[in-house]
């Protein structure tokens, strides 16, 4: 019998030895590799027995090639077919002639014939099949009810094989429940009821040890004559020592003051205390039974994201967690996370405090963060010259090798990834247990939670609810939650835990205090108000009054709030009124405008994200504040960076994310009393622009309206500023009541906006609803019972899941917007990379007969380009496809992504439409060429 067939060199693996290895390797990784936590949730099927648990994935992942032993599979190698029938093990005598092949590939195959041997063995068919289907879905994907009636074995016996073909299938199976152990758990297993818990985390050990097994450079093939089946200890052991895939972090429990802790892991200055929320934050941590769901509301600057370190240090020491995930909304965001955990991890391992492991960035443009990147190369050479990681790269942690790619990435110890990767966790998509695997085992801190829309929350309530049935520790951070949203992620977490939701939510609605924390403790939910920092702003808010012809009345405002000086922030809610808005200021204040939005090339968004620190940052980092400039954005300002301005001008846009976006005003103090902002701006003001409020009710700036937020939400923000033009907002005291206020059941504005809001609500109601109906389609279902098996968890796969704009557009509402890469053709028809690229980068030629070099196609992948959803469709995309040269394809990196051409103008074409791409402005789209 083979596993895998002879290469090149003649070598093979026999599926005896492959066998031998996959069960080695599962009972390594699970002595060395697992989180604690993991070791105790699977060994809690058998009693909480630690070496019942370690034999049953052993034993599964020796048999998880068991298929493999049927006419079906091994038909396929005409050589050792041929042998194989001449000791009797008859077979078509071509591949060709079993023309129901597919119905039996080796991984439904190992399915039947272990459930049909354990029921041999006195096993229920139903409690067999939780064991079954592991062996099923070691592919990536568990076979469904379907797949699982075309190919039982008993109408099939051409694939299965007759006579000494079963004699052999159990000769395999009798040889690893002895080779494994397993023969003295037989009898008790048959009346353990597997959860679905168990199945899917076993899987996903099985899929993990089955592709370390089939590695040849770590377990090298047989060559010449087959060896005698024996057991070799030490292959496996020196195989992995090789791999040297990192311990899980193991945390030293901290018992100390919590000033020190915050002092030696956040560089704090001699004598500064932990915010109360941060502390706060840590008592919680240390005080919970058992793991649960923290929610911490704070306003923004409160330090939340050190809170949520510093306690997730306190979870995983107590709760045996590996690693910890922390997931945001952008790519901006998690990049600045990233630096601030690997600052976080090099301050803990700087004290000779373990730390170690491996850590990764997950998002489509990681490849560009240097950071990331050196600890990638630093990886790569630690495990060719076996040094020590931490002196390599200068880091607590390193990017390990094997641990890379989309399916393996999350498995590393400490992952900071875009919220699209968590969600991923409740998509249908091949290979998904290895996602669980990586969950399973962490701390999961969620950030700026309330940013996602009906869709993606339907995703992350799914998520939710199997973290809770892994018992994760989860850290929810907010500027502040509706108080429906803290109880819906509060019932989807208990509703894993326990199997049902809570009927004792009702205290948690409406105001519970601010700041605040929520947790959960088993079948307790507590809260606790938590006392301000001190950092209190008054913040006077004004009205423009011409609506979404608003540009005369703000270039006279800012003519007039600037006379003196200062940096003024306007966010507007689509990229054409960011360019629209640009144009007309540029006019009226000359090189002082600074355009920030999404349709930027990769590299000059992190470019324009390092100079808007080095400009408007806080004052450790922008040392040359510049005396007066305006920066114009669009919603990538709101979360992304820590930037500080002393005027706001804002669209309107739902209340939330009008405090979040208020929150980047007189962020930082800047001398006592703000002495160093101009006299005209020591006081906090901010504007809201958008909407006509001179009309009753207000006239909604129509793209807002249509297209990013929706009437409904619109409104409610509206009725709820309205009450406050020409008075203040007092942060952080209002925030809770005006997020509530919005959000809340009830009606709110002058009775004349009655029916304009009643029908707008339920429009919204409406498509919320039609959002979730959609989302579910996609998504895995919650855990059932235990001893029911999770064939058909995944039905309807939808393939593979990634990390770029395809990916995202799965677990996002509306069409994936198109990338494409940007390239300028000059006069000569050369196609090179923009010129303005730094450190040598730019005007490189491009070949488009053959594939780019992989170092070029690094450049060429740095002017990755997001285009508008108006180019989202069929047309668009087969135009620029039409242009891409065809050997581009054979490019792992950029093979994904079309060519739009510009030329040394920046202009170019999209499917007819002119377009235009300069540095300083993005790409602007035109409707025609006037």
């Amino acid at each position: 019998m083979w596993a895998k067939s002879a290469d090149e060199d003649g070598a093979w693996l026999p599926l005896w030895q492959h066998m031998d290895d996959s069960a080695d390797v599962a009972a390594e990784l699970f002595e060395r590799w697992l989180a604690p936590s993991v070791v105790r949730l699977l060994a809690a099927e058998f009693g909480d027995d630690i070496d019942q648990a370690r034999t049953a994935v052993g034993f599964l992942a020796g048999i998880h090639d068991l298929g493999k032993a049927t006419p079906a599979f091994a038909v396929q190698d005409g050589n050792i077919a041929q042998r194989m029938r001449e000791h009797g093990l008859y077979m078509a005598s071509h591949k060709s002639e079993l023309v129901d092949r597919h119905l039996a590939h080796h991984s439904v195959a190992g399915h039947h014939l272990l459930v049909r041997w354990l029921r041999d063995q006195g096993w229920s068919r139903r409690v067999a099949r939780t064991w079954g289907v592991v062996l099923g879905g070691h592919h990536g994907v568990t076979p469904d009810s379907s797949a699982e009636k075309a190919a039982k074995p008993d109408e099939l016996p051409e694939l299965y094989g007759r006579g000494t073909w079963l004699h052999v299938q159990r000769e395999f199976i009798d040889r690893m429940v002895t080779r494994t152990g397993a023969e003295a758990w037989l009898t008790k297993w048959r009346d353990i009821k597997l959860s679905a818990q168990f199945q899917v985390l076993a899987t996903a050990l099985v899929i993990m040890s089955d592709w370390i097994a089939s590695n040849k450079d770590l377990l090298p093939f047989h060559v010449e004559r087959l060896p005698e089946p024996r057991s070799e200890p030490r292959r496996v052991r020196d195989a992995l020592a090789t791999l040297r895939l990192p311990s899980p972090w193991a945390p030293a429990p901290y018992g100390g003051d919590v000033s020190e802790l915050f002092a030696r892991r956040f560089s704090l200055p001699a004598g500064a205390r932990p915010r109360p929320v941060q502390a706060a934050m840590f008592d919680v941590a240390h005080s919970m039974s058992e793991p649960g769901l923290l929610i911490a509301e704070a306003p923004m600057g409160e330090g939340k994201t050190e809170g949520a370190l510093a306690a997730s240090e306190v979870m995983a020491a107590r709760f045996g967690a590996g690693g910890v995930m922390i997931a945001l909304p952008t790519q901006a965001t998690t990049d600045a996370m990233f630096h601030r955990v690997v600052d976080w991890l090099d301050a803990m391992g700087a004290r000779d405090e373990q730390v170690g492991g491996s850590i990764m960035l997950g998002h489509g443009k990681a490849r560009f963060n240097r950071v990331y990147q050196g600890l990638v190369r630093a990886g790569k050479l630690a495990e060719i010259g076996r040094d020590d990681t931490a002196v390599r790269c200068g880091h607590a942690v390193s990017a390990h090798a094997w641990l890379s790619g989309r399916k393996k990435a999350q498995l590393a110890n400490f992952a900071i990834v875009t919220i699209d990767q968590l969600l991923f966790a409740g998509l249908r998509a091949r290979h998904l247990m290895l996602r669980h695997l990586a969950l399973a085992g962490k701390v999961v801190v969620i950030d700026e939670i309330h940013a996602y829309d009906a869709y993606m929350n339907s995703y992350l309530s799914t998520v939710l609810t199997w973290l809770g049935a892994y018992r994760v520790p989860v850290i929810a951070l907010s500027a502040t939650l509706p108080a429906q949203q803290r109880r819906e992620l509060i019932e989807a977490y208990e509703r894993g835990r326990d199997g049902s939701g809570h009927d004792h939510l009702d205290r948690l609605d409406g105001d519970i205090g601010y700041p605040a924390l929520t947790w959960t403790e088993g079948n307790a939910i507590s809260t606790r108000v938590v006392e301000p920092s001190g950092r209190r702003t008054s913040v006077a808010v004004e009205a423009l009054t011409n609506g979404a012809d608003d540009l005369d009345e703000l270039s006279a405002l800012l003519r007039d709030l600037l006379s003196d000086g200062g940096c003024a922030l306007v966010v507007r809610n689509t990229v054409r009124r960011v360019l629209a808005t640009a144009e007309q200021l540029e006019r009226e204040f000359p090189g002082e405008i600074t355009v920030a939005h999404s349709r930027f090339i990769a590299a000059d968004r992190m470019g324009k994200d390092t100079e808007l620190l080095d400009m408007f940052g806080a004052p450790d980092r922008a040392k040359t504040r510049p005396r007066r400039a305006i920066l114009v954005a669009s919603q990538v300002v709101e979360q992304s960076l820590d930037v500080d301005f002393d005027v706001l001008v804002t669209d309107l846009a739902p209340m939330d994310l009008v405090l979040q976006r208020t929150g980047r005003l007189h962020r930082h103090e800047r001398g006592r009393d703000q002495a160093d902002r101009p006299p005209k701006l020591r006081s906090a003001r901010v504007y809201v622009a958008g909407a006509d409020f001179s009309a009753n009710p207000p006239e909604l700036e129509s793209s807002a309206a249509r297209y990013v937020y929706g009437e409904h939400t619109l409104f409610r923000s509206a009725a709820v500023l309205r009450g406050r033009f020409g008075s203040v907002i007092e942060l952080p005291d209002d925030i809770a009541p005006l997020v509530q206020e919005a959000y809340g059941p009830h009606e709110i504005g002058p009775e004349s906006w009655r029916d304009t809001l009643a029908a707008a609500r339920e429009k919204w109601q409406r498509r919320v609803a039609d959002r979730e109906d959609k989302a579910r389609g996609f998504q895995i279902m919650a855990p059932g019972n235990a001893g029911e098996p999770i064939t058909g968890w995944m039905s309807a796969s939808i393939g593979e899941a990634d990390d770029e704009a395809q990916g995202q557009g799965q677990v996002r509402d509306g069409a994936p917007s198109l990338e494409a890469i940007l390239l300028c053709e000059g006069a000569d028809g050369e196609w090179r990379t923009p010129a303005w690229l730094p450190e040598g980068r730019g005007g490189l030629t491009i070949p488009r007969d053959e594939t780019p070099s992989i170092e070029l196609a690094e450049v060429m992948a740095s002017c990755v380009l997001r285009l508008p959803l108006a180019f989202s469709n069929a047309d668009a995309e087969t135009a620029l496809w039409d242009a891409t040269p065809p050997a581009w394809e054979l490019s792992p990196l950029i093979y994904r992504q079309p060519v739009l051409i510009v030329d040394d103008d920046g202009w170019g074409r999209i499917n007819e439409r002119p377009v235009r791409y300069t540095v300083e402005k993005g790409l602007e789209v035109f409707d025609s060429d006037e």
